[in-house]
């Protein structure tokens, strides 16, 4: 005969994991800045998945940092909200950096990629509207 503290362990395991079916992620992209601050025009490959399905896959060359080194791309990201996975890559190097949302923020990414490294840095609230 199980003890009472099995049961109880696992009834609250079957009703957080239950709470957790009832809210699906549903995360948003406010907008991205695709930056580099290295010293020569490098290629972006940046894809934003959302609930495992690409939404957006597009290249972006960035020019050098004294040239005026940024990309926004607030109009062109995909619009659905969920688990949202966004990736980029630097064209002929082995760089590259993933990043997963998957909470009920808005997020705003700053995607870096310095002379030998790529970062996304994101800052997430819960209005999308506080990026506009």
């Amino acid at each position: 005969m199980p003890s009472r503290r099995s049961v109880l362990t696992a009834g609250t395991l079957v009703a957080l994991s239950g709470c957790a079916a009832l809210s699906p992620a549903s995360a948003r992209l406010a907008g991205v800045r695709l930056t580099n601050t290295g010293s020569a025009t490098r290629t972006f490959e940046f894809t934003v998945t959302v609930d495992s399905e690409t939404m957006y896959e597009e290249t972006h060359t960035v020019r050098a940092a004294e040239d005026g080194a940024t990309v926004e791309l607030d109009d062109t990201l995909p619009d659905r909200q969920g688990k949202i996975t966004i990736a980029t890559a630097i064209a002929g190097t082995d760089i590259s950096e993933e990043t997963t949302f998957d909470d009920n923020n808005c997020y705003d990414v700053i995607v870096e990629y310095t002379a030998d490294n790529v970062v996304h840095w994101q800052s997430g609230r819960s209005d999308c509207d506080a990026f506009q």
